[in-house]
């Protein structure tokens, strides 16, 4: 006895040994619990399925149910795979000892004692049917069972086991033999599925509906054995037979997820089951503007943006998404002429680098530009106009004149830092006509720019799937503008009668306050509106998707713009959304009422015009002098002439040094230091008053070089002429 108790003893040692060496060297790799054999799942925001896409091996899979002890399916498997499922810890000894002893008596294996859970770990990670991988995947299984609820096991069982023809997972079969949600199954429905996983092959229920339905009839005699069915519900089922109906694979919003399949390629998650970020609701609402846009025959795209993050909540395309005509053409991302949808940048651009302010004046009279001879769309000029009045009327005289004072170089690079990626060409390719929108961009990368204005001057990347949304801009955008331009450009296009004539209503009706900006391209190709609010950026194009010239309706404001209002508008049905709170940066002054420029004592007329602090320099109004017989003159030609260059003379005026964005320490031993500015351009013998950040600094005299003690901090440098032509610089001071 004694030797007996010895040899359980070491026995006993020597299988606690094996088990703790097997226990610490076999591997779950559970890793691979999120790799299934799908395609791509796309759904919306809401989970809603948009598009599936076959696996490897043409695969439907959707890996997408939950299992639940009340669902059909569950109870189902449980009864005819794995009755001890909920009691056992992965292994079933009695199933063990039951098949080693059908099998001895068989002379053959006619049973495998495999539980659910081990059946689970072959799914995850595949390996042959071997005795020795049984002894693997047992340790796989307990070590599963201890990391792991029941129904986690059972989810993982359920989205991966095969189900017959090319249907993987419960999600696939469902929809793929009944036409239905795993969640939706009867009774019957579930017990013909769970009855398949023995042998999918055998128990096809499209070609062996009588083997499919002993085995569905077996499952069902299972679960009322076990007590999960009734009489009553077992029989309803067996008298049941099923109807098989073939589910369609989803494939809705096409434009859109064609356009989120990049973006998952991208960022390497095809074969995921991903969340986009549409919303039907939205979506809706775009399709309905597309569709009234094209009624007379256009082709017209609309685009919904979240301007803080980036989310494109809709993305719509008109016409027949498989006519063999230009069908899969997506307008949406299509790039075309812009028109004069880039002015609003242009503006933003000049009131930050203190070249313009709203109030004052630009010139719009005909000019020629070395062989280049802009026109306004109405073919008439007024003379001046306020920066605010050009950009509300999109005067193309002024803007192409601010672009030559703004730089191609530096509105270039701003378009393209705003996410113009069409604009291949050298800056001097485009030339001046990128005032009036020469560049091609496409309708997503419009509102992806105009949503940076929305943002505050903060750049966001349009984003098609959840885990691309940026959290705020502020932590992932770059700067492009300040808030008090952005704020500007949105006020001036903004307002009750803006909306009024957008949507075609009394000026008295009340809608959600939106900033709007139309364009139209060249020979009529092209309409565009953009409108924007602190919480949305919605785009409408229309036009033809060939390109060919199209006619006098093919206008922005009249094409696109009452669709893209009437859009933004249907976002806030209660017709109240959010508007832009004043940035502190936005200041009032006295000004005059013809210039536009800082008021002086001989200004008759003077009003409060808006101005950015530490941007805008305080340049006196030019215009009214008083004269050598002490008599007070206005000189409107010369006023003019300053900003139209008619006068017959070089009056262009630039800041040679310091270079714009320059930076300086300040050295504390050296208290004479000084930042040394010079100019050029034909200043002949004139004065030139001096600014910094908007205050009088000083005067030169002719080609005198101005000197300033430097300060920290960001600082704005200015200088005038008596005419009131200038030029500007920003530097920055830091410590040593």
């Amino acid at each position: 006895m004694r030797l007996v108790a010895r040899i359980a003893a070491w026995c006993a040692a020597a299988a606690a040994v094996v088990f703790a060496v097997s226990w610490a060297l076999i591997d779950p790799h559970l890793e691979m619990a999120e790799d299934y054999p799908c395609g791509t799942l796309l759904r919306d925001d809401s989970g809603r399925l948009l598009r599936v896409t076959l696996g490897k091996g043409d695969v439907d899979c959707r890996p997408s149910y939950a299992a639940d002890r009340e669902d059909w399916i569950v109870k189902a498997l449980v009864a005819g795979e794995d009755h001890r499922f909920f009691s056992h810890f992965g292994v079933s000894p009695l199933s063990v000892v039951r098949a080693t002893f059908q099998n001895m008596f068989a002379r053959r294996r006619i049973s495998g004692a495999s539980t659910l859970t081990m059946q689970a770990s072959r799914l995850i990670c595949p390996h042959p049917r071997t005795l020795a991988w049984k002894y693997v995947e047992s340790f796989r299984a307990m070590q599963i069972e201890c990391r792991h609820d029941k129904l986690w096991i059972l989810s993982q069982y359920l989205n991966r086991a095969p189900f017959g023809s090319n249907l993987a997972g419960v999600e696939a079969a469902a929809n793929g033999w009944f036409g239905k949600r795993a969640k939706d199954l009867g009774l019957g429905e579930a017990a013909m599925l769970a009855g398949m996983v023995q042998s999918p092959s055998r128990f096809r229920p499209d070609r062996h509906m009588d083997s499919a339905l002993k085995r569905r009839d077996w499952v069902l005699s299972r679960m009322l054995e076990l007590g999960m069915i009734d009489r009553a519900q077992h029989d309803g089922a067996r008298s049941t037979r099923p109807r098989l109906l073939r589910g369609t694979r989803p494939f809705d919003e096409p434009f859109f997820c064609d356009w989120a399949m990049r973006h998952a390629e991208r960022r390497s998650l095809s074969g995921r089951d991903v969340t986009t970020t549409l919303n039907a609701d939205v979506q809706a609402r775009a399709r309905h503007a597309v569709e009234s846009a094209s009624a007379g025959g256009l082709s017209a795209a609309a685009v919904v943006m979240r301007a803080n993050t980036g989310e494109v909540l809709a993305l719509a395309c008109s016409g027949d998404y498989f006519s063999p005509e230009a069908g899969q053409v997506n307008t949406a991302l299509s790039p075309r002429p812009a028109g004069s949808t880039l002015k609003p940048f242009l503006t933003a651009l000049a009131f930050d680098r203190g070249l313009v302010t709203p109030d004052e004046r630009l010139a719009d009279v005909p000019k020629a530009y070395h062989g280049y001879n802009p026109q306004n769309f109405d073919a008439t000029h007024r003379g001046t106009v306020t920066a605010a009045d050009a950009l509300v009327l999109s005067l193309n005289l002024p803007f192409v004149e601010l672009l030559q004072r703004v730089g191609l170089s530096s509105f270039g690079g701003t378009l393209r830092s705003l996410g113009c990626l069409n604009m291949s060409d050298a800056d001097e390719t485009y030339g001046l006509g990128m005032a009036i929108g020469n560049v091609h961009v496409s309708l997503l990368e419009l509102v992806g720019a105009y949503a940076c204005l929305a943002g505050g001057g903060t750049r966001v990347e349009p984003c098609a799937l959840r885990d691309e949304v940026q959290a705020t801009p502020a932590q992932h955008g770059s700067r492009i503008f300040s808030q008090g331009a952005c704020w500007l450009v949105a006020d001036i296009l903004s307002g009750e009668e803006r909306s009024a004539a957008a949507l075609g209503h009394v000026a008295d009706v009340k809608t959600a306050r939106f900033a709007w900006k139309t364009g139209t391209s060249a020979a009529y190709r092209d309409a565009w509106t953009v409108a924007w609010n602190p919480e949305y950026v919605v785009g409408v194009w229309c036009g033809h998707k060939s390109g060919r010239f199209g006619d006098s309706t093919v206008v922005g404001a009249l094409a696109a713009a009452p669709h893209c209002c009437e859009l933004a508008r249907s976002l806030y049905p209660a017709n109240e959304g959010p508007w832009f709170e004043r940035p502190p940066e936005v200041f009032e002054r006295e000004v005059c009422a013809e210039s536009g420029l800082p008021a002086t004592p001989e200004c008759p007329e003077r009003r409060q015009g808006r101005a950015l602090l530490g941007r805008s320099p305080h340049i006196p109004c030019p215009m009214h002098r008083i004269g050598a017989n002490g008599a007070a003159e206005t000189r409107r030609d010369a006023f003019v002439d300053a900003y139209a260059g008619t006068a017959g003379k070089a009056r262009r005026l630039a800041i040679r040094k310091p270079d714009d964005g320059a930076v300086f320490r300040l050295i504390g031993s050296l208290p004479s230091q000084r930042i040394v500015c010079t100019v050029a351009g034909n200043v002949e013998n004139g004065r030139l008053w001096w600014f910094v950040d908007g205050k009088a600094a000083g005067e030169t005299a002719g080609s005198q070089k101005f000197a300033w003690p430097p300060e920290l901090g960001v600082h704005r440098i200015s200088c005038s002429t008596a005419d009131g032509v200038s030029a500007s610089v920003s530097v920055t001071v830091v410590a040593d």
